[in-house]
């Protein structure tokens, strides 16, 4: 019996791929007035099991989640806003290609169509200038931070355990919002 239970956790370790987890990564932020613009992209997550189900005509959403938060030293960092944005795929079987809607906070912000799946992972896992968020005026100079997290469609796991794939959070580089948001001295 002693030997059975080590054997049957290898057994189990073995038929488990060993793939890389998704991660976010390249998170840059950049202020253009008011608006502060968003750059990331997500790496390893876009594997053979997402490319069949999207392939099979199914809908295939990501959705990244957003935050804008108050740096605080020796604190936890206060929210100030947050943004979702969804990237839905479709595959269109008579003209072979594929349908990627963007939407951030549940609007309807672009859409495109791509040809293969190279451009379509292209389409789903990398961002440029995304207005996340707008800033309102600040009462003090404070320091910001952006914070982003994929939430991947459901996976399985052994191949009957249905599980939820997401990334861990991605923090930015700290920033100063606008002179012209700031209170006059």
């Amino acid at each position: 019996m002693r030997v059975i239970a080590p054997l049957l956790a290898v057994l189990i370790l073995a038929a488990v791929p060993a793939t890389a987890d998704p991660r976010v990564r390249g998170l840059r932020v950049s202020v253009d007035g008011r608006r502060v613009l968003v750059d990331f992209q997500l790496e390893d997550a876009f594997d053979e099991e997402t490319a069949e189900r999207v392939g099979t005509g199914l809908p295939t959403t990501f959705v990244y989640e957003l935050e804008l938060l108050r740096d605080r030293k020796r604190w936890f960092d206060r929210p100030l806003d947050s943004a979702t944005v969804q990237v839905v795929a479709l595959f269109d079987a008579v003209s072979r290609e594929y349908l990627v809607n963007y939407k951030l906070n549940g609007k309807l912000i672009e859409s495109r169509m791509v040809r293969d799946l190279d451009e379509l992972r292209h389409a789903m896992t990398r961002f440029d200038d995304i207005p996340a968020f707008d800033l309102e005026p600040l009462p003090r100079r404070w320091r910001l931070l952006v914070k982003v997290r994929a939430l991947l469609g459901p996976k399985t796991w052994l191949g009957i355990i249905p599980t939820r794939v997401s990334t861990d959070w991605n923090e930015s580089h700290k920033f100063m919002a606008p002179e012209e948001l700031m209170p006059p001295r």
